[in-house]
């Protein structure tokens, strides 16, 4: 794959992209047939180096040299130039060539090219390798903000499109495996919030706002995280030390990498802030009320996570420890948690009325109602393929949350979600 600059005048807001765009290291930053939909994911895209691949982008190319003087000039945008060219007359160009042009975003041809097709979970991996990397990099002097912005501009619109698949695959990683534990636990973290919120009908900004906290929150001690993780000894008391500090400790980091949203930043250093969750929701401001949904959704997801010392937590155990208040009952933000997710949410384990064995695929109407792939039949044996059910039949319903390490079946996620 060869790589040739691509001019960031050309990216515009709610324009699907002609091909896909790449960082300066080669990574996938935005698929082709993506929209950019936050000015302040534009803009943060517009500040770095962007590539694109030479062969896959060779139609647009074409158009954009013979569409130089008229267009380029005047800084179109890629739909601008696509657009234009598709009005000229056909001599001197091809239809093939046309339609190659426009078929990575024109809604009446459906998804894009099979040849430039990438499976959700593979994708996914990529961006977490991403957002990895711009966390473990940072520091005042690196662009780690801008890198973890432009990732997370993708893994937003994943989340949005495909919200049971990110989440499968998220809690997947979190009770299976340790690895790179500090991003993946941030982004259970963000993705979860923003379906919580987006239950609680905060705004788009709000969400945003939320969403690049919870990715940060834990960002001054990423390394530490991620070693804890695997550590079966106690804390020293320097680990002590810099877990205790590690909220003061990432918002001044997020503030001397130029970080500029004052809410994003207050939200991390209150994020562990325990008075919040007894004072009455009325008194807090907008960023404490993000704090506070921040707090629950990250004791929440910890629990349900691997760490080297303990086997996760059932999700509706962790519900129990995370959700629920001194009276025995869940506040709004646990309630909303509950509703948002089910009982059990996507990537967990249950048993069925015939002793069958399942991971769930997908909520249901219901929140004891999921959609799952049976794994292991009723006999005790693996399945050949796993199968799809649908739990809302009595004859078929769940009776019981499987803890993870029960579950001795080795998962295809790729396929498992193409079931869906």
């Amino acid at each position: 794959m060869a790589l040739i600059v691509l001019h960031p005048r050309y990216l515009a807001l709610n324009q699907p992209l002609p091909f896909r765009i790449f960082d300066g290291r080669g990574l996938l930053l935005l698929p082709s047939g993506m929209k950019i939909e936050l000015e302040s994911r534009l803009q943060a895209l517009r500040s770095m180096p962007l590539y694109i691949d030479e062969t896959e982008a060779a139609p647009w190319l074409r158009v954009a040299d013979e569409t130089a003087e008229s267009l380029m000039l005047r800084n179109a945008t890629l739909q601008d130039i696509s657009i234009a060219r598709r009005k000229e007359p056909v001599s001197g160009r091809s239809a093939p060539a046309r339609d190659a042009l426009v078929g990575a975003h024109n809604p009446d041809r459906g998804t894009p090219s099979a040849s430039f097709d990438v499976g959700l979970a593979e994708r996914w991996e990529s961006l977490m390798r991403q957002i990895n990397g711009a966390l473990t990099d940072a520091s005042p002097e690196s662009d780690w903000v801008i890198r973890l912005h432009a990732a997370l501009s993708q893994g937003i619109a994943l989340a949005e499109r495909k919200p049971n698949e990110v989440l499968f695959l998220l809690i997947q990683h979190a009770g299976h495996e340790t690895r790179q534990y500090s991003a993946h636990h941030a982004a259970l973290c963000a993705t979860v919030c923003a379906q919580v919120a987006h239950t609680l009908k905060w705004s788009a900004d709000d969400r945003e706002t939320l969403t690049m906290a919870a990715m940060t929150m834990n960002v001054a001690m990423t390394g530490l995280q991620d070693t804890l993780a695997r550590q079966k000894d106690p804390l020293t008391a320097e680990q002590r030390e810099r877990v205790d500090q590690h909220n003061l400790r990432s918002a001044q980091l997020l503030a001397a990498s130029g970080v500029g949203d004052p809410r994003w930043i207050k939200i991390v250093r209150l994020h562990h802030d325990a008075s919040l969750l007894t004072t009455p929701l009325a008194s807090l401001d907008p960023a404490q009320r993000m704090a506070r949904l921040l707090n629950v959704v990250d004791r929440f997801t910890a629990k349900i996570s691997r760490r080297a010392g303990r086997p996760p937590m059932s999700p509706l155990a962790a519900a129990r420890a995370a959700c629920v208040g001194p009276d025995g009952q869940p506040d709004e933000y646990g309630s909303a948690l509950l509703r948002t997710l089910g009982m059990y949410p996507p990537g967990s384990y249950v048993q069925l009325v015939g002793g069958e064995v399942a991971v769930v695929m997908a909520r249901g109407e219901r929140a004891n109602e999921p959609r799952v792939a049976v794994l292991v039949g009723s006999s005790g044996l693996p399945l050949p393929q796993p199968v799809l059910r649908d739990t809302s039949s009595a004859s078929r319903k769940v009776v019981a949350a499987v803890p993870v390490d029960e579950v001795r079946v080795r998962l295809n996620h790729e396929a498992l979600i193409e079931l869906l």
